[in-house]
């Protein structure tokens, strides 16, 4: 897509084909929903003023945000001393690419999560080594990531750098992934490779990596880091406004969050329109629709709701069992 080999209407009818017949995902997780994301990033880079730029930019809020070298650097190279961290940043050094939940995770921790520094600095970054760089999308995942956009999600939603199995960013818990781009850890037992420090000493000598010597201790504790930077962008937000609504000086939020609107409205909540025959799956009797995460998929929980309109013909809560106007007009002719 980002190269034009591909257009991005062979690609949506392409994946409708493989959803005919079959129970799957809906906006905004579907592949349908994720081109829907990048159309949305095309038209915001095409009309916001500065939408690469933090000041003059209406999709950003104002956080003051730290210029630290040394943690950018570290970040940079994957020497943080959070192993998941490092080895996501070595991949991309490397190879030109990282899976998208690698992406949330290495932005989250650059921004609001743990060293505060500025989303323009990770964009920047990604613009330099990802293979499919995209300006207009490469800007808006980094406006979204950092918390900073109207369409972002909740600032205080921060992803932990040593995931554990119930983490939405999905990391495999044997180390495979650490272990490729991370060898200073390849003999590190799995129980510690997300947090080789609390490997007791002689863990790490048979390991044959000591903490702070062949690899290096955590630049930030992510505990405290976590909370201090809560307490910062809560205080921006709460300047923002002045302390009671929003300024009178704030830019103007785009006319779908409300006519005159400046105060940011919370988390987004994700609409979309019902389709024809194939491209939304339905399960036996509706009970399990389109967008039914089913148990033991482990992700679903922390999404956001998936709600319909009530309108005819547009939109419908997933999993309903009501049938479109198309269906029940076919029905009646049968």
């Amino acid at each position: 897509l980002k190269f034009g080999c591909l257009s991005v209407r062979t690609a949506w009818h392409a994946f409708a084909d493989c959803y005919r017949g079959r129970t799957h995902s809906q906006p905004p997780q579907s592949l349908h929903g994720q081109l829907l994301f990048r159309e949305m990033f095309y038209v915001l880079g095409a009309c916001v003023q500065n939408w690469d730029k933090v000041d003059g930019n209406s999709m950003c809020k104002a956080i003051p945000w730290g210029e630290d070298e040394a943690l950018i650097q570290a970040w940079v190279e994957g020497r943080t001393g959070y192993p998941f961290i490092d080895a996501l940043m070595r991949q991309l050094r490397t190879t030109g690419f990282m899976h998208h939940l690698g992406r949330h995770a290495v932005a989250c921790f650059l921004t609001r999560g743990d060293l505060w520094q500025n989303w323009t600095v990770g964009r920047d970054v990604f613009d330099k080594y990802l293979l499919d760089a995209d300006w207009a999308v490469n800007n808006g995942n980094w406006l979204w990531l950092a918390g900073v956009a109207p369409f972002s999600a909740p600032y205080f939603r921060i992803y932990d750098p040593c995931p554990g199995p119930k983490s939405s960013l999905n990391a495999e818990q044997m180390g495979e992934f650490v272990k490729h781009f991370v060898p200073e850890l390849k003999a590190m037992p799995a129980q510690y490779i997300y947090s080789p420090w609390k490997a007791p000493l002689a863990v790490q000598q048979k390991a044959g990596c000591m903490i702070g010597k062949d690899y290096p201790m955590p630049i930030v504790d992510h505990k405290v880091a976590r909370e201090t930077n809560l307490a910062k962008f809560k205080a921006a937000l709460e300047g923002s406004k002045g302390g009671a609504g929003a300024s009178s000086s704030a830019p103007l939020l785009p006319e779908k969050f409300g006519p005159g609107r400046r105060e940011d409205p919370g988390p987004m909540r994700s609409f979309f329109a019902s389709t024809s025959d194939g491209v939304a799956a339905k399960g036996k009797g509706g009970a399990k629709g389109a967008g039914a995460q089913g148990k033991g998929r482990g992700r679903g929980g922390g999404k956001r709701s998936e709600v319909g309109q009530d309108e005819p013909g547009v939109a419908r809560q997933v999993g309903s069992t009501e049938k479109a106007p198309q269906q029940q007009q076919e029905q009646q002719r049968k």
